[in-house]
């Protein structure tokens, strides 16, 4: 059963995306910041980093720079709502290495198409 890190410093998003991946058979662990990300994937990488790109400390962009720096091989779906200062920021998290992204809002159907697109969907009858 595939592992996927929401890392998201908005709690009501982190409830909602737990809710939505785990019904659809996924297991999921939580960060709150960049640190905390960078933390849970040095003590076992998932299969999946849902990463937001406003995260704090650092931020998502650091933290991809940080995972290819290490050579951490985990795929990141980046996920942003807004623009920064005129720039599409998702197109850059693709140039920094995010596999794949997501703008916000999403409906569920956009959500599990990105996951499964990184990770294939969940096998029942191998959960």
């Amino acid at each position: 059963m595939p592992l996927i890190l929401v890392a998201d410093d908005d709690a009501k998003v982190c409830r909602w995306l737990r809710m939505v991946l785990e019904m659809e058979g996924y297991r999921v662990v939580e960060a709150t910041d960049g640190r905390q990300a960078m933390r849970t994937i040095q003590r076992g990488a998932p299969d999946l980093v849902m990463l937001d790109i406003h995260l704090p400390a650092p931020d998502g962009l650091e933290t991809i720079l940080r995972l290819h720096s290490r050579q951490v091989p985990v795929k990141v779906l980046a996920v942003s709502g807004q623009a920064v200062q005129g720039y599409d920021i998702l197109k850059i998290a693709a140039i920094f290495g995010a596999h794949g992204t997501l703008a916000q809002p999403f409906s569920v159907d956009r959500l599990l198409l990105g996951v499964r697109a990184l990770v294939g969907p969940v096998h029942p009858h191998l959960a």
